[in-house]
Order: structure tokens, then sequence, then C-alpha cells
């Protein structure tokens, strides 16, 4: 989940030095320095906001959330226009598990910013947890369609299209993880995505695909041949070769009984 985070504008130098102090120890991942120094720098203009602002988000980093709910509030004070504040605080309300406040500040920072990718992706994550799974993917589609490199959006779309509904026809299964394959080829690319998002879709996606198979066999028998064909695809693609061989060892494909239709297709 992203924090937003900020420079300094225009204030007085000693505070101003202070703030940057402090933000070049966040860069460094000293956030207990970095707080000390936006400290500082409220000792002295308690009302700054890009210290309080930066404060709360190092908070966040440390996992206190509670306290930096509290510095969020304290910036909208100040400016209630504040969209990257309200943003922050969803986030940690998030987090918490506070889902309705959560929600509350998504819809308030995206009446101020409709086209923030982050804030859509992240109202997109609570949508997920509340179960309200085809809202969800409309937003992860307005987050990519904003930024077409947020490769977790496309994860969650996934996630979120491949609810199977017991009352889900052959066609629309097959439609709706045509959908989802298509989403992922085209974000995965290994040499443009960050390590740790490469490593999640290496890690999830495969697993993702167990139960699709199985939905899939239940749902549509040997009619999804071509579907369970292109999931292989995709998987050698982001696998390789070798380790996707490793992978259907391992499961054994063991997932439904009629799965046993696709066990060629996917050797």
């Amino acid at each position: 989940m992203f924090f937003y985070w900020r420079g300094i504008g225009l204030d007085s130098q000693k505070v101003k030095d202070l703030v940057n102090k402090g933000n070049e120890f966040f860069h460094q991942g000293k956030f207990e320095d970095a707080i000390h120094c936006y400290d500082e720098a409220l000792a002295l203009k308690p009302e700054n906001s890009e210290a309080l602002f930066n404060k709360g988000t190092a908070l966040c980093e440390l996992g206190k959330l509670k306290e930096a709910i509290n510095l969020f509030d304290k910036t909208l004070e100040i400016n209630p226009q504040d969209w990257e504040a309200l943003h922050n605080k969803g986030n940690a309300l998030l987090n918490l598990c506070c889902f309705n406040e959560s929600l509350e500040c998504y819809n308030r920072a995206l009446e101020i910013n409709p086209k923030d990718a982050e804030t859509i992706y992240n109202k997109g994550n609570l949508l997920l947890r509340l179960g309200r799974f085809e809202e969800a993917a409309k937003l992860f589609d307005e987050a990519l369609a904003l930024n077409p490199q947020m490769a977790e959006a496309s994860l969650n779309k996934a996630l979120a299209l491949l609810v199977f509904h017991e009352t889900l026809s052959c066609e629309d299964a097959i439609s709706r993880v045509g959908a989802v394959l298509e989403t992922l080829k085209s974000v995965w690319d290994e040499e443009k995505l960050s390590p740790e998002i490469v490593q999640r879709f290496k890690a999830d996606i495969p697993y993702i695909m167990i139960p699709v198979i199985q939905n899939l066999a239940e749902v549509c028998g040997s009619e999804a041949s071509t579907t369970v064909a292109s999931i292989k695809k995709l998987l050698i693609r982001i696998l390789g070769e070798q380790k996707y061989q490793d992978f259907i060892k391992k499961t054994n494909l063991e997932i439904h009984p009629e799965a046993a239709i696709y066990r060629d297709i996917l050797k």
C-alpha cells in the first residue's frame, strides 16, 4: 500500500532545514530519526503542514497508525482540501480494518482529485475486502487506465474477477477468465516491473490459477480447453518452462475430479 509523502514548501530557513533533514532520513528508511527532525520543526512551528504530514507518513511506516491518523487530522484542519492527507488517513484506517471510515476518506480524496490512480487502487482494495468484487474490478480498471504499469492493480483485478458464483454460466466464466488473462499479459514484463512485483507474480499467479482451472472444469468441462491452454501459456511466460513443469508436478492437478480432462493440455 502506497503512502504519499511530500517535500517542504516555503517556510523559515530553520524549519525548512529540519524538515529537509527529516526527509533525507525518511528516504534512507531511518523513520525514527526522521520523526525526531519533524518534531524539532514542529516545536518551532506547530502548524507546519509538511512536518505534520511527513511525520504521520513516517509513523505509518513504523506501524503507529493511530498516532499517524491524529497527525493527518491536524493536517486536514489546516487544509480540509488536502487530498493526500485524506488518502494516507484512508490507508491507515484500512490497515486498522476501519472499513467505513477508510471508504469515506477515499471518497473525499477522489472528490478533490478524481484522477489519482493510487487512491482509486486503494479504494478497490477496500471494496475487495468488503466482498464488492465487481465494483472493485471496475476501480482496478480505472487505476490501470491512469497508470498502465500498476501491476498490483492487474493482480488484484484478477482476484476480483475470479470469484465464481454458482449461477455463473460457462460462457460468462470463460469471458471472465479471458479478461483476467489479457490484463495479466498486458502488464507482465519482468524487465520493467520491480523485483517485488515480479516475485509476487511468480508466487501468486500459479496458485490463483489452480481454483480457476477447478472452476472451469466444474462449470464448463471440456468447453474451456482453449482457455486452459491460454492459462498454460501465461504461466510458462511468467515462470519459464522448467519452473512451470516443476509447478505442475508439485500440484499434480489434483484440484477437482473433472479437472483430469485438462491434464494433457497442461503437461
